[in-house]
């Protein structure tokens, strides 16, 4: 263990120095991210095919046209300059072992310490309504065994071969004498329910046993204690009290490399159960092979409901870990009814990912669990030339969205009700983060909280000193309005985490509107959103603090091609299609002041209420006045309502809000409410602009020199000033 601990700590400080180094910056006044790269292939589009003719040139180039990548991978090209985040969902642990789970169990078991700690458990049986869909219906929480493998009969020169079989069973399995089934799981297991098909079942048996010690291919017959042996039948419930002693075995790698990748990671150890079926009669089958479920399922009025049993410690008397028959009929506390700690795990059943999923919530309040943790990523981080992480799920904290109890709800660690534990989890989440930062202040500590205002959501604040960077995904839209929930006038929050030296991956899709999403896949129609996204990001960009990225109409990210659903040419590279690369390589500095004679935009809440304006250092949002650097916003254009003398201000019907820049003036025009398709059809306004400029084109050129500018609806350009004709 303090061989661990040394070497832990001398990697630690070369992952320090390693991600200390200042991000550079692509382009000259943006910067400029990638958001889960991966599965890169060759173009297809004719045009493109000589530049991209592999799926390895697709992520060099990748690698040299965006600053960061976030989540994303370069499986067939070593990434040199690209600084590269991973993905972090620390407030959970999956069920079903993995990687981070079998290191982090391997460490407690070396400090005899119980992994059952790391998670947070209920105290007493709570039900909660779910949602009737999929989540997790293929793990062991519904009864899925995790891995089951099949072994052929063995002679005395050859061992039989093994291989894995497809868990839930789908089609019958025909049993042959002296073949042996074997099944592992992450947990004790107390019971299996199988099913047969066959004439005479009761001339069988079957017998289970469990192993005791690791496992190598030559060693798959010894080293077994049975359980129970009994009569087959149609249908065994099959049923028995867990060892004291059943330890974890791992499986050799030579066995483990013909079977599964779940079973051959680092200090992978698992419980495992072999199955015989002694003189099988000819044409027996298997056709279920289940786990018992220790959860209640229930539908009353057309609602699904599930219980979860509690796990209370003064019911297991003997304190082993399990509740036997005996401690079960004595128990002290009757409303828990967990016979293992695992039953209880607070898993937000029908509310996880996909029918895979089996998300367990950890115990970010235990500072031995955060200590683990942070030893955990940043070694994951050194391993895979990471520099940080982002969590993508920040709303998945146990709370009454994800736990909508109808009784009880207890937390035991916690002593307080599931419904009410949001703000405090959050808050232990943000101190898990600081503690990453604090051990590393370099180290890029994000998450995705897409158009969330952490500051005027009380529950969510203490999120903002956890996290040094966010990512604002569909953060920009080409028909974003002025005042609608989130628009623009209330993009006051960004400025406010700019101010706290806070970085944004500021993402813009194509789904609420604009000419892609109205009149179709057309160039023309994505060279006008895609030059508006950016007009729209160069009005909240901070250099050095923010990065863009512009996407498609979906939330499915990858390097794959562009197909003619999502781009108006197939077979393109998404990022190459999508970054509006040529405009990007354009100089226009950094953000100035706005000019004196130009009204300052006026900041609102989301009733409309003034808070400050572009020009403001301080803002005031529930009852805190907070540092905001100012945006520097001016009105280039706008138009009011008529207002009485006892009606509050509102903002502009239609507006062109303007920044300069050092060599560039921004300007959007928009109205109040946003995504209206009308507007962008037939609205339109000519100005006249403060001089000579040239437009910038999507293609990187510049227009002839201007001195007007007309405008059509939700339409944003960049202008590159021009000396005036002598």
């Amino acid at each position: 263990m303090y061989r661990y601990l040394i070497g832990f700590c001398a990697g630690l400080l070369i992952f320090i120095f390693v991600i200390s180094v200042a991000v550079s910056q692509v382009y000259p006044s943006a910067g400029t991210a990638w958001v889960l790269t991966g599965q890169q292939q060759a173009a297809t589009a004719p045009h493109f095919q000589q530049r991209f003719h592999s799926a390895s040139a697709v992520s060099q180039w990748e690698d040299n046209h965006a600053d960061i990548s976030i989540g994303g991978h370069y499986s067939q090209y070593n990434a040199k300059k690209i600084t590269q985040l991973g993905y972090m969902y620390n407030q959970k642990l999956d069920w079903q072992m993995g990687q981070k789970e079998q290191q982090l169990r391997h460490w407690m078991t070396l400090n005899q310490q119980d992994y059952e700690s790391l998670f947070l458990h209920f105290q007493n049986d709570t039900q909660f309504e779910i949602p009737n869909n999929n989540h997790g219906v293929h793990t062991p929480l519904y009864g899925t065994p995790e891995f089951v493998a099949i072994q052929e009969a063995s002679t005395l020169t050859r061992q039989g071969r093994i291989k894995p079989l497809s868990m839930p069973i789908q089609q019958p399995l025909v049993l042959k004498k002296n073949q042996t089934l074997y099944l592992f799981s992450s947990e004790k297991l107390i019971g299996l329910d199988i099913e047969f098909d066959g004439q005479q079942l009761e001339s069988s048996n079957i017998t289970i046993s469990y192993a005791t010690r690791d496992i190598a291919t030559n060693t798959l017959e010894y080293a077994w204690q049975p359980l129970l042996t009994q009569p087959l039948a149609s249908t065994l419930n099959s049923r028995w009290p867990s060892p004291l002693r059943w330890p974890r075995v791992s499986i050799s790698s030579q066995l483990g490399s013909q079977l599964s990748a779940q079973l051959n990671v680092e200090h992978a150890r698992f419980y495992a159960l072999k199955i015989e079926i002694n003189n099988p009669i000819t044409g027996l089958t298997l056709t279920k092979l289940r786990l018992p479920s220790w959860y209640q399922f229930t539908e009353k009025s057309k609602k699904h409901y599930v219980t979860i049993p509690g796990w209370d410690p003064i019911n297991d008397r003997n304190k082993d870990g399990y509740i036997d028959d005996s401690e079960y009929l004595q128990r002290l506390n009757n409303n828990a009814s967990a016979r293992l700690p695992y039953q209880a795990r607070l898993i937000p059943l029908g509310r996880m990912w996909n029918e895979k999923s089996a998300l367990c919530y950890v115990n970010l309040f235990s500072a031995l669990n955060r200590t683990l943790l942070t030893d955990y990523l940043y070694q994951h981080w050194q391993q895979q030339g990471y520099r940080g992480a982002y969590n993508d799920s920040l709303y998945r904290v146990p709370n009454s969205t994800q736990f909508p109890t109808t009784t009880e709800g207890n937390i035991l660690e916690l002593q307080i009700p599931v419904r009410q534990a949001g703000k405090s989890y959050w808050q232990s989440l943000s101190a898990f983060n600081q503690h990453l930062q604090q051990t590393n202040p370099q180290a890029w500590i994000g998450a995705n909280i897409s158009d969330l205002n952490l500051f005027s959501q009380p529950d969510l604040q203490s999120l903002v000193a956890g996290f040094n960077f966010f990512v604002r995904e569909d953060y920009i839209n080409p028909s974003l309005g002025l005042s609608q929930q989130r628009g623009l006038l209330q993009r006051w929050e960004h400025f406010l985490l700019n101010a706290q030296g806070k970085r944004s991956v500021l993402m813009a899709h194509m789904r609420k509107g604009g000419k892609v999403r109205w009149q179709g896949h057309s160039q023309a129609n994505w060279q006008h959103d895609q030059s508006t996204n950016l007009a729209i990001f160069y009005l909240l960009n901070n250099p050095r603090l923010d990065f863009y990225q512009q996407w498609n109409n979906s939330f499915y990210y990858s390097s794959k091609n562009t197909r003619a659903d999502n781009y108006y040419q197939p077979g393109i590279p998404n990022n190459v299609a999508y970054q509006p690369t040529a405009m990007l390589r354009y100089n226009i500095g950094q953000p100035i002041s706005a000019p004196d004679n130009y009204p300052p935009v006026d900041y609102v809440d989301k009733d409309n209420n003034i808070m400050a304006t572009s020009l403001d250092t301080q803002l005031t949002v529930n009852n805190q006045t907070r540092s905001i650097t100012p945006s520097h916003w001016f009105y280039f254009y706008r138009q009011a309502n008529r207002l009485l003398p006892w009606q509050q201000p509102q903002p502009p019907t239609v507006a062109v809000i303007a920044r300069r820049y050092q060599h560039g003036l921004i300007l959007y025009y928009t109205d109040r409410n946003g995504g209206n398709k009308q507007f962008s059809e037939q609205a339109r306004v000519t100005l006249d602009l403060p001089g000579y400029y040239r437009r910038l084109n999507a293609d990187g050129s510049l227009s002839e020199r201007i001195n007007k500018i007309t405008l059509t609806g939700y339409q944003g350009i960049i202008l590159i000033p021009e000396p005036s004709p002598s």
